[in-house]
């Protein structure tokens, strides 16, 4: 069974943990548990799953609905419901290496918690800000 995984990429580096202005993501295409391709998907600032969001346009598609998962180390409950209305599982993970996270996927062992609603938390990014 072929799975598509995006998972947040800001910095290039690590896992970004605040999904909804990451412009930067891992696209990995996972098949019978073999990883057959990984790509990085650059987006602009209009691009974002935040402009999407705030357009409130049903009739566009926005290319990472493309994706089965979403792995990410922030993500708030609004975003979380609003993929899934588009088919798409979102994860919000401690583990802060991409590739390490992906095999975890495969193996069953990756260890996801809880969306934590940004009215209680803030935007999980570090910017100080409670609302985006």
């Amino acid at each position: 069974m072929k799975t598509i995984v995006a998972v947040t990429f800001q910095n290039k580096t690590n896992i970004f943990n605040h999904t909804e202005k990451c412009r930067n993501y891992l696209i990995y295409t996972i098949n019978d548990s073999v990883i057959e391709s990984k790509r990085l998907l650059e987006l602009s600032i209009n691009e974002t799953l935040h402009s999407f969001f705030q357009s409130k346009s049903d009739t566009k598609r926005h290319i990472l609905f493309d994706s089965d998962i979403l792995l990410t180390r922030g993500i708030g409950n609004g975003a979380i419901e609003k993929l899934a209305k588009y088919g798409v599982a979102c994860y919000k993970i401690n583990e802060s290496d991409p590739d390490a996270a992906i095999n975890k996927l495969i193996n069953g062992t990756l260890e996801a918690m809880s969306p934590i609603s940004n009215s209680v938390s803030g935007c999980n990014c570090n910017c100080g800000k409670k609302e985006h």
